[in-house]
């Protein structure tokens, strides 16, 4: 080894390369459109869908064939009701402060599809029990101009309700003629915050009373006294209606009127109490 090799390794031991700093890369968070707020909101309620799940022809069949071969199909057949069940225990929670207006054609939809299904099978009375006493608290806008975008709609919707008391089962029309009376009612007033409604705003009680006494519900009541002539407590119900909506519109006296609505309310005065109450 040379003398200038062993020189050139002597000057490289001792000579003392700086260091480089070692910065830290910054620490960038996941990118997304979502805000802290965000997260906050609640995800609408998938009506078409819980409607198309009930509606599924496969579900139908498995209710008919399920009385010709009842051990093939009663495991599945369970496990159809539940998770019918559930859809209608989240449908309950996901409104329990309201129901939106703009949802009102879905909202009866499944309204008329679980009014048949009461009548076959008896475990979803409850569930459906719960989803019509949230119809008892003001229904939601979520814009200032949708109470009168959708009065006819409410009308319309209000009509339809009135028509479930066709269901013969008490409990359910009770729950009807309660939930309509106490959604007019002053001191049905939420004790909910106005900023617990997500963004949207609760419709007032003079609304609610006006598109009711626009409906039919003043003909479809009357008419429904000779479908509970055995039940004091029900006739009781539908006298309290009609008493605030005659009171409050005169139109609906002209409305009862026009279908011989009184007629048939004064005809009934003097029948003895077939209830025995």
């Amino acid at each position: 080894m040379s003398i200038l090799t062993v020189q050139q390794q002597s000057i490289i031991k001792n000579t003392i390369l700086p260091k480089i700093p070692q910065t830290r890369l910054p620490l960038v968070h996941a990118l997304t459109s979502k805000t802290d707020n965000d997260e906050q909101k609640i995800e609408p309620f998938q009506f078409e869908k819980t409607i198309k799940f009930f509606q599924d022809p496969h579900t139908v069949k498995i209710n008919v064939f399920e009385n010709i071969i009842c051990n093939s199909f009663s495991i599945l057949k369970s496990h159809l009701v539940d998770r019918r069940i559930h859809l209608c225990q989240k449908l309950y929670r996901h409104h329990k402060n309201g129901y939106i207006l703009k949802d009102l054609h879905n909202l009866m939809k499944i309204f008329n599809i679980l009014a048949d299904v009461c009548q076959q099978q008896a475990l979803f009375i409850d569930p459906f029990i719960n989803i019509l006493t949230n119809c008892s608290k003001p229904f939601l806008l979520d814009k200032s101009t949708d109470a009168e975008i959708y009065s006819s709609a409410l009308i319309s919707f209000y009509s339809d309700f009135g028509y479930l008391l066709r269901i013969p089962n008490k409990r359910i029309q009770q729950c009807i003629l309660e939930t309509l009376y106490k959604s007019i009612q002053s001191t049905n007033k939420s004790v909910i915050a106005k900023d617990n409604y997500d963004g949207l705003r609760p419709t007032t009680i003079n609304y609610l009373l006006r598109i009711q006494c626009n409906s039919d519900l003043c003909e479809t009541l009357v008419k429904a006294l000779s479908m509970v002539e055995n039940e004091l407590s029900l006739r009781i119900h539908i006298i309290k209606l009609l008493q605030v909506y005659t009171s409050k519109f005169p139109n609906c006296v002209a409305r009862m009127l026009t279908h011989d609505c009184i007629n048939r309310l004064v005809s009934r005065i003097n029948n003895p109490d077939s209830s025995g109450e």
